[in-house]
């Protein structure tokens, strides 16, 4: 088991027991006690845990997580231009995934003129937003309802997509990183843009530059898995870099 994959297997059990011992993790995963070690040093590093005697616990910041109408007002001139940058790419006749967050929700108001336009989307801020225009034909996911962002989650909102594809996704997160990937601090809402992911022929990513370097609980995806990253001028260059490298597109909003 790689690195990346022990690391989220802690993740993962720490949320549910809070705290974990080395011993355990060794004999869990196979490796020796110096590799977890290292492992949970790395993640203490990462701010994602607090290494204790024998062992290390959650670290319980990874699920502070602002209201939407909290992150609103939050950098919304970058947020507006990313937005923009996004709609751009949609065409008429296409038909798009619209997943929740702020900066996606502000596309709604580049692509109110689209004509034969198909929208799935699992938010019901976006689904008020575009209902009942004449040229957008919306599917709304069914699921429980998130009240912190407007999603909806759930086994019924993932059994929802089954057999549903399209052109593109867009969605926003709540850290981005190289190594740890895409991360949200809701494992509920990540299952829910994962299955958006795997069903479209295009993922694109609106992040704005305080996103980046920011690691919360849950990986929605690794980078590899993105086509397009949508960000703003004040992006970190070493990692704009990186991730061109990668063969990830990545388009600047000014």
């Amino acid at each position: 088991m790689r690195s990346l994959e022990r690391s989220q297997f802690i993740l993962d059990y720490l949320r549910q027991h809070r705290h974990v011992d080395v011993s355990f993790l060794s004999e869990k995963l196979q490796v020796s006690e110096v590799t977890i070690r290292k492992d949970l040093e790395r993640l203490e590093n990462e701010n994602l845990v607090i290494r204790s005697h024998g062992g290390a616990m959650l670290n319980e910041n990874l699920f502070l997580e602002p209201s939407f109408l909290e992150k609103e007002d939050r950098l919304r001139e970058e947020k507006s231009a990313i937005a923009k940058v996004a709609a751009s790419l949609v065409k008429d006749g296409d038909v798009i995934a619209l997943s929740t967050g702020t900066t996606v929700h502000h596309m709604t108001k580049w692509i109110r003129d689209r004509t034969n336009l198909t929208v799935v989307t699992n938010a019901i801020n976006i689904a008020k937003e575009l209902m009942g225009l004449e040229g957008i034909q919306l599917f709304l996911t069914g699921g429980s309802i998130r009240p912190k962002t407007f999603a909806l989650i759930g086994e019924t909102a993932e059994k929802s997509l089954d057999g549903i594809y399209t052109d593109y996704v867009f969605f926003g997160i709540n850290g981005f990183s190289i190594e740890e990937g895409l991360t949200t601090p809701s494992m509920e809402e990540a299952r829910v843009v994962r299955k958006l992911i795997e069903n479209a022929k295009h993922t694109v990513v609106l992040a704005d530059h305080s996103k980046f370097g920011v690691v919360t609980f849950y990986r929605i995806v690794p980078v590899e898995k993105v086509h397009t990253l949508i960000t703003d001028r004040k992006a970190p260059e070493e990692i704009v870099s990186k991730l061109r490298q990668k063969g990830i597109e990545v388009l600047i909003a000014e």
